[in-house]
């Protein structure tokens, strides 16, 4: 599948134009493609707990002087930041690898969401409503997010910035897959309103998502290993 991500990422309709007339099964796609790339942002976030460890203590430290000063914080999330200063201040391996399993887990259950919005709002606006098509666009589009996950190793603005832009980037890709390997119609804004209602579905449960992993994550991180 490699020969596809050159052409897919620099020219996507040209590239997504080939990968319609494919007909990937969600088995090999998981196989060959999710497994591998999800694992991308756990192992650079364990990397960043452990070899880079030094600039997420200084990050935490200077996020937390800041929360003191700013009422509206929420508590939640200093108590999980402190919780996670603890633990590299501790250099608990056990939980730096844990955690690095539950990122990874989530990062596997990202393009099952992803999928299963594609293929019904695909349907809803006039496309097809195909599991193996919808799969395929959702990991092909999540590819360069995976990739981005490196730059979680270095806990850095840039790292934020460049992991928008992936994200941005992933929405594009969906937008022009949607049509080519989808065939949502173009016409009438069908097109446009697909891709505007997935976005505000697929961070609506991002983030829901992103809270039961936050919880997961505080429990092991104030564990008694």
């Amino acid at each position: 599948m490699v020969p596809y991500f050159f052409e897919l990422y620099f020219k996507p309709k040209e590239g997504w134009e080939k990968l319609a007339k494919e007909r990937f099964s969600i088995k090999e796609l998981y196989l060959k493609v999710v497994l591998i790339f999800a694992a991308i942002p756990a192992i650079s976030h364990f990397i960043g707990f452990t070899l880079f460890r030094k600039m997420y203590v200084q990050g935490i430290e200077d996020f937390l002087m800041m929360a003191e000063k700013d009422s509206q914080q929420s508590p939640q999330t200093v108590a999980y930041m402190k919780a996670l200063l603890a633990a590299l201040q501790d250099n608990s391996l056990v939980k730096e690898i844990l955690i690095m399993l539950v990122t990874y887990g989530f990062e596997l259950f990202k393009p099952v969401v992803l999928a299963i919005l594609i293929m019904f709002l695909a349907g809803a606006f006039g496309g097809e409503k195909d599991p193996n098509k919808a799969f395929t666009v959702a990991v092909f589009s999540l590819v360069p997010q995976w990739m981005a996950g490196a730059f979680y190793a270095i806990n850095s603005p840039i790292s934020m910035f460049i992991l928008f832009l992936a994200s941005f980037y992933t929405f594009y890709l969906i937008f022009i897959g949607a049509e080519k390997v989808l065939k949502v119609p173009t016409e009438g804004q069908k097109h446009f309103q697909f891709i505007i209602v997935l976005i505000i579905l697929y961070l609506i449960l991002s983030g829901v998502i992103g809270m039961v992993e936050s919880t997961i994550t505080y429990r092991i991180l104030v564990a008694n290993f």
